[in-house]
């Protein structure tokens, strides 16, 4: 990912031995309570990173939020109009007829 995007400023996270870093915004919810004592936090939704971590943001949508502002949420609204005229072409697909007999594949029951 690195080869193609500046990753730099977001922080890395590990699952499974290899390192992720988060696509869209974190979302808070109702588990995730926010200390006040925390030193490092996003600068777009303040979540909390961890103190090891040199980063400024928790994932790309935050990195992109700084640097574009009001200018993403524009192209995010076009593109979810593209991909409402792209499921509207969509053809309906062909259900296939499901036959309740037919021959046996086991033995009956006696």
């Amino acid at each position: 990912m690195s080869q193609y995007m500046d990753i730099s400023g977001i922080h890395l996270y590990s699952i499974n031995g290899f390192p992720i870093v988060y696509i869209n915004q974190r979302r808070g919810n109702n588990n995730h309570r926010s200390r006040s004592n925390v030193m490092h936090k996003c600068k777009i939704c303040e979540w909390e990173i961890d103190a090891a971590s040199s980063a400024l943001f928790c994932s790309m949508e935050c990195k992109f939020r700084s640097v574009l502002g009001s200018q993403l949420d524009e192209l995010m609204e076009n593109s979810s109009e593209v991909t409402e005229i792209s499921e509207e072409i969509d053809e309906p697909v062909m259900k296939k007829r499901h036959r309740r007999k037919g021959s046996p594949h086991r033995a009956p029951f006696f």
